[in-house]
């Protein structure tokens, strides 16, 4: 408990190494030239992005899948009049199709936050928030993949947008 927390490269190597192949270890790392910056912080490397395209993708194609579903579930008139026999059966198919409708109306949204993600990994700003311009953090991206702000900035914009 009172040991000193060692950075990451020294955690993550082998309990098999010596303290000195672990200094020469943190040597090399910092002799390494950092990568390109974007607005100040390291660019994400290409394997990163790569993961986080393939991701975006199956999302993507996902939602494409739950929209044409939820399209073909769209329920009709029933045959003779176009409107149901009972005054019941109609409330229930409102209600059916007022989900259905709010279901697909948010599959869209998130299918366009993921082709807007997309897009920043085209244009290179995947990963930096789209207000401030600062890092994303990583465990958000993991989780959220299409996450277009820090978590400051999508906590006003929810705000705003309520």
């Amino acid at each position: 408990m009172g040991q000193a927390r060692l950075p990451l490269a020294v955690r993550g190597r082998p309990a098999s190494c010596s303290e000195s192949a672990a200094a020469q270890h943190m040597a090399w790392c910092q002799s390494k030239p950092a990568l390109p910056t974007a607005r100040g912080r390291e660019a994400r490397t290409p394997v990163e992005t790569t993961v986080a395209r393939k991701r975006l993708e199956e999302m993507r194609d996902d939602l494409d899948r739950t929209i044409a579903v939820l399209q073909g579930e769209r329920p009709g008139p029933v045959a003779g009049t176009g409107y149901p026999a009972d005054s019941g059966d109609a409330g229930s198919i409102l209600s059916e199709a007022d989900r259905t409708e709010a279901i697909l109306l948010s599959a869209r949204e998130q299918r366009d936050g993921v082709l807007a993600a997309l897009s920043r990994i085209d244009e290179a700003s995947y990963g930096q928030c789209v207000d401030c311009g600062h890092a994303i953090p990583e465990g958000r991206l993991d989780a959220r993949p299409d996450a277009a702000r820090c978590v400051g900035c999508q906590s006003k914009w929810a705000k705003r947008h309520r």
